[in-house]
């Protein structure tokens, strides 16, 4: 027969387990519910900074199609270096997408209409300067290259996951619509392919009227800043 002391032993020891045990599972529990709050703050923390990036550049775009604008009509009225001593780009610097900007807006790509259903978006404004901070706001004109429509390479870059992914869908034999406040036709993609940033002879002219634009590679990759570069080669046809 149990003793009265021996029993209460015995419950004071059940209760100690289940005491233990409702504890492990408390802490199991909570540390799950941290681990739970931790990824989704994260990822709502990515998926924000994702949509206001996207946002941004979109934004950015439209300011900078209004300053574009505003040189186009400038240059069509005839007011610009035919009235004072500036050049046209010289007072295009003075067009600044909004009074901060350290940039301004030189040419505009429209890419093939057929394709607009699987671009974000068909036209793009380029901007002077291929710093990041501009390529944050739109595709950037090395400034070491000429322009469009001038003899040798221009070079334009941009992101991967903004404004030139929409380099992916283009293919040899695509048109890419260019419009400077010089000049404005049609240049043809030659080429598209993969180096590695340290090939930088892809920027060099080769003796034609040629247009580069650079992006990161590969596209939708979720590592930072990659080594290799997806390039498509353009050449002037009109």
């Amino acid at each position: 027969m149990i003793s009265g002391a021996e029993r209460s032993t015995h419950v004071c020891d059940n209760e100690a387990k289940w005491t233990v045990w409702f504890s492990r599972v408390s802490l199991k529990n909570a540390l799950l519910s941290a681990i739970w709050l931790t990824c989704l703050v994260g990822g709502g923390l990515l998926v924000s900074n994702g949509v206001y990036m996207w946002a941004k550049a979109q934004l950015a775009q439209a300011l900078i199609a209004s300053a574009w604008q505003r040189n186009v009509h400038a240059a069509e009225a005839n007011i610009l270096s035919h009235h004072t001593n500036q050049t046209l780009a010289d007072q295009a610097i003075r067009t600044k997408p909004w009074p901060w900007a350290d940039t301004y807006p030189v040419a505009k790509l429209t890419f093939p209409s057929q394709l607009i259903g699987s671009l974000s978006e068909d036209t793009l404004y380029v901007l002077a300067g291929a710093s990041g901070s501009t390529m944050a706001f739109g595709p950037g004109h090395m400034s070491t290259t000429p322009l469009p429509f001038e003899s040798g390479n221009s070079v334009i870059t941009g992101h991967r996951d903004t404004h030139f992914a929409a380099l992916q869908y283009l293919n040899k034999g695509d048109s890419i619509g260019v419009q400077t406040l010089e000049a404005q036709g049609q240049y043809r993609v030659t080429s598209t392919f993969i180096v590695h940033q340290s090939q930088t002879h892809i920027i060099e002219s080769q003796g034609t009227d040629q247009l580069t634009l650079i992006t990161c590679y590969p596209f939708n990759s979720m590592i930072p800043n990659p080594t290799m570069r997806y390039v498509v080669s353009a050449e002037r046809v009109r």
